[in-house]
């Protein structure tokens, strides 16, 4: 899983950086009109998959391992493609932009999902801690 991890981390960093710059472009323009697609740019694409890298970097032993590649996948999917779908959705607001919303938003509930079955459901996770 560290593998995973790594590519979470990275990942999470270039959303950062996007993120930072979506709100000093906001700041300089004096127009917060984007401020929720910023905040979750931060928030899912940035914090959550650096959360969820840390987390596949630190347990190492996961016994559920497709669970977790599901997971991974769509963490990335859904929390990289949902944000961007409410920038668009709120510069452009058609059934189209709706769409490229709502759907990764569905994918990122799955992940959370997948992410709670493997806290509760993994045999390995805590079995050291339990």
């Amino acid at each position: 899983m560290v593998k995973y991890s790594k590519w979470l981390i990275r990942i999470a960093a270039i959303y950062s950086l996007i993120g930072a710059l979506i709100g000093a472009d906001m700041a300089g323009r004096y127009d917060y009109t984007l401020t929720p697609a910023h905040a979750h740019i931060l928030v899912v694409g940035w914090l959550t998959l650096f959360a969820y890298g840390m987390f596949y970097y630190i347990f190492k032993e996961i016994s559920m391992v497709r669970t977790a590649k599901l997971h991974v996948w769509c963490s990335i999917i859904g929390g990289g493609l949902m944000p961007f779908g409410m920038l668009v959705y709120y510069k452009m607001q058609n059934t189209a932009t709706l769409l490229a919303f709502i759907l990764p938003a569905c994918i990122l509930l799955l992940a959370i999902a997948l992410f709670v079955v493997i806290l509760f459901f993994d045999k390995r996770l805590f079995r050291a801690n339990s």
